[in-house]
């Protein structure tokens, strides 16, 4: 299987793939399996959802509440509009995401690939070298971050 051309401005996660005669082989025999050139997962998966299913109905669900499809919709859009015009997130680029396992998290890494960007989620309980590891494998361009986990975040910088 030969790659198609990438609308990746940043090939950071592309250049470092193993050489191709490593890959297992992709099959894509099967109809459902037919996918286009170019494919946005997030879109497919929150944008069409919420288009076919209807906008009322429950998304994410955590203690403080739920979220509609349309409220994840609104929110993520939001969310990737504010890192590609105010962040200048590119395609491509790597952005950290370090929070709790909520919905605002689940917004967010939606939002990261929504804008084009790769999500490279922490856990929560990582410690500040965990984190500084993780940042130097994956020299992340942007870091969102709930403000609760933001020491941690600074000192693994």
């Amino acid at each position: 299987m030969r790659l198609s051309p990438s609308a990746y401005v940043d090939t950071f996660c592309r250049d470092r793939l193993p050489p191709q005669d490593q890959w297992p082989e992709f099959l894509f025999d099967l109809p459902q399996l037919r996918y286009p050139e170019r494919l946005n997962c997030a879109a497919e998966l929150l944008d069409v959802t919420a288009a076919r299913e209807g906008e009322d109905r429950p998304c994410l669900r955590s203690s403080a509440g739920t979220w509609t499809y349309g409220q994840t919709v609104r929110r993520t859009n939001q969310l990737a509009r504010v890192l590609t015009e105010d962040f200048g997130l590119q395609p491509g680029n790597r952005v950290l995401l370090r929070g709790p396992n909520n919905p605002w998290l689940a917004a967010a890494w939606l939002a990261v690939v929504k804008a084009g960007g790769v999500a490279v989620t922490t856990m929560a309980l990582l410690r500040p070298r965990e984190i500084a590891t993780i940042v130097g494998l994956t020299e992340p361009s942007l870091a969102v971050c709930d403000q609760r986990f933001a020491p941690d975040l600074a000192a693994g910088r």
